[in-house]
């Protein structure tokens, strides 16, 4: 299902025609600078639940969050989602959320492979998602 294309391919694409969200695997700085940190935000809404309740809400908390936002926004630095205690598939959450409210994302990790892959091997928090089994188009 997932798709990785070059940045060169993406300008040459009807951007309806891709899958979403648009993950961008190595973002230009302008687009770094102009993405919104969701870390705060989510923050701020998990710290009022029960922490062993926190992974049955985030999806929640996430839409929440993404609800305030204007269309077609870039969001970054959701790291706080891939807390391993939460156990929760943060690719699953974006994808679904997307179809609510479009929006782009930068991943903050790397992509190699056909995989999307967060943290280094060896932490609790690392994961790697194969980007055929997800909605998404990854721009390298």
């Amino acid at each position: 299902m997932g798709i990785v294309i070059s940045r060169r391919e993406l300008h040459r694409v009807d951007k309806g025609r891709l899958l979403k969200p648009v993950i961008y695997c190595n973002p230009e700085k302008e687009l770094i600078d102009n993405a919104i940190s969701l870390n705060v935000l989510l923050a701020e809404k998990l710290v009022g639940i029960k922490p062993k309740r926190r992974a049955m809400r985030m999806e929640q908390c996430v839409q929440q969050v993404l609800s305030v936002l204007p269309e077609n926004t870039v969001i970054k630095d959701f790291d706080v989602m891939f807390n391993p205690e939460y156990k929760i598939d943060v690719l699953l959450i974006l994808v679904a959320q997307c179809r609510v409210k479009p929006f782009d994302v930068i991943w903050p990790g790397r992509c190699e492979d056909e995989r999307l892959i967060y943290a280094e091997e060896g932490f609790r928090d690392y994961k790697v998602f194969e980007i055929k089994k997800y909605d998404v188009t990854c721009v390298v």
